[in-house]
């Protein structure tokens, strides 16, 4: 598994401003912050703090209200995100966050065990796809995302952009109050934004050929409380009332779980299907739908779905279709899409090929760690 980043809190810690001397104060009328926001470009790396205190009703006094812990956890290991941890590096990762707090806090120290029972209050699960040599860059099969069927609406609210940080790297993003998806170029980003000595060093070996650079990245963030300890209940113990800690998250079992869900509803079979299909001719499409013994009719029904995909997606088709038909209706035409589909061999390409490799490699479930 690769968790990425954390949000830990821990409530009602008192720190004397003694040890407190590298953070920002920020007052507010009701409030005070106290704010530590590492220099990645000087520093090694460390966790951004968030200390806030909230007024006493009884009197002048502010007392602390939360702590708020951000980190990635690979950096606190590594140095970058660019590789992954699994579940036997839980003790590593304690002891390294330890050290790093002891030394933002100038010697006071946030017990390990502190560490373990804080409650999460966000975090993100990723996974690395290693691309074969033989596959083209990621930006060619990340500019087909557009076109899959992947997000839902939040309360009529739905942020979903795409953009291309440089000639090398293309990211798709689609995310709402709860929970954030995220497919991009890995290699590409480490290389454009590599701040630290050891980002800068990744970077190097990932341009020298040393480190592979065909790397496709997932992220699965859940961003508030509510969506974790919903979707951790489901996996665990049905109860989405309990707060969760770093102990129960350092699982690969429940990390690959939620990966592999969100990924299978990302490479919908029929959407990958009907993407994966070039706009041939007319001539060529009913060439390979007759080679395949496909009767017309349904050989006519897959050209007007892919070039129905092709033009407006995966997802605008489901919902202008809601409009006109009802969700049964779209439910059984999909169900005799996906039948004829599997019954007829018609030919892979890319596209298809990328999911399949992507499945096969989240399914083994190998995590790409640096050399020792």
């Amino acid at each position: 598994m690769i968790i990425d980043t954390i949000t830990l809190q821990i409530e009602r810690l008192e720190i004397e401003e003694r040890y407190l001397t590298k953070f920002k104060p920020i007052r507010s009328s009701e409030n005070f912050r106290y704010i530590f926001n590492p220099d990645a470009n000087r520093d090694a790396y460390l966790p951004r703090i968030t200390i806030k205190k909230r007024q006493s009703q009884f009197g002048a006094e502010f007392y602390t209200e939360n702590i708020d812990i951000e980190f990635s956890a690979p950096k606190i290991l590594y140095g970058t995100n660019y590789f992954g941890i699994d579940e036997i590096d839980y003790a590593k990762l304690i002891d390294g966050l330890f050290d790093k707090l002891k030394f933002i806090f100038n010697g006071f120290q946030i017990s390990r065990e502190q560490i373990r029972t804080s409650n999460i209050k966000s975090i993100a699960f990723a996974f690395n796809f290693i691309l074969p040599d033989d596959y083209a860059r990621p930006i060619e099969f990340l500019k087909l995302v557009p076109f899959f069927d992947i997000g839902k609406n939040y309360n009529k609210f739905r942020d979903t952009y795409y953009n291309e940080a440089s000639e090398l790297g293309f990211c798709g993003r689609i995310y709402n109050k709860q929970v954030g998806w995220k497919l991009y170029d890995k290699g590409a980003e480490v290389i454009d934004n590599c701040k630290s000595t050891e980002e800068r060093m990744t970077a190097l070996k990932i341009k020298q050929g040393l480190l592979p650079n065909k790397v496709l990245r997932l992220e699965i963030t859940y961003q508030n409380r509510f969506s974790l300890k919903r979707h951790l209940a489901t996996r665990t113990d049905h109860n989405d009332k309990r707060e969760r800690h770093l102990n129960e998250v350092f699982n690969n079992k429940i990390c690959q779980s939620i990966l592999l869900e969100s990924f299978d509803k990302f490479a919908n079979e029929i959407n990958v299907q009907v993407l994966d299909m070039p706009l041939y001719s007319i001539d060529n499409f009913l060439k390979i739908t007759k080679d395949c013994k496909m009767p017309l009719y349904n050989a006519y029904a897959l050209l007007g779905r892919s070039l129905a995909t092709h033009q407006a997606g995966s997802l605008q088709l489901k919902l202008i279709s809601d409009s006109h038909y009802n969700k049964q209706d779209r439910a059984r035409a999909d169900k005799k899409f996906k039948k004829f589909i599997e019954a007829y061999p018609l030919p892979s390409f890319t596209l298809k090929g990328v999911i399949e490799e992507c499945r096969r490699q989240l399914i083994e479930f190998k995590i790409m760690k640096p050399e020792t």
